[in-house]
């Protein structure tokens, strides 16, 4: 199955931590907000599996109106992470489930947006 999500993606954050607990700031919380609404539409009637699964990940950030950079730059990982977690009990239970992962990043040619394909793993036996 593959999905498509129309906002562009943000690197997840370091959390900041005070003694009331942990929260994010920035770009990544608002990121989060702002893309909770789009992953429900467009995964509306999707059960969470709790299958093994390989993921497939491709990240188009929405160019900033300056750069003289080829690709976006924060760590495709880091990336990964925001995306996961912002999926997990929505296609999969949790991320944990993820066995194999390929991703890429790269510069969107209009508006940002990623798409996430998954399948699931077949134990030895199965096959």
């Amino acid at each position: 199955m593959k999905w498509r999500f129309p906002i562009s993606p943000v690197a997840a954050s370091r959390p900041r931590v005070s003694r009331w607990g942990s929260y994010y700031t920035g770009a990544y919380k608002t990121f989060r907000a702002d893309a909770k609404p789009i992953v429900e539409e467009v995964t509306k009637g999707v059960t969470p599996t709790a299958d093994k699964l390989k993921v497939w990940v491709e990240c188009f950030v929405t160019k900033p109106a300056t750069t003289k950079l080829s690709a976006p730059r924060p760590d495709v990982d880091n990336y990964l992470k925001s995306i996961f977690d912002l999926l997990n009990g929505v296609i999969w239970e949790d991320d944990s489930q993820i066995v194999f992962v390929q991703a890429n990043k790269a510069w969107a040619d209009n508006d940002g947006y990623f798409t996430v394909k998954i399948q699931k793993v077949k134990e030895r036996n199965e096959e």
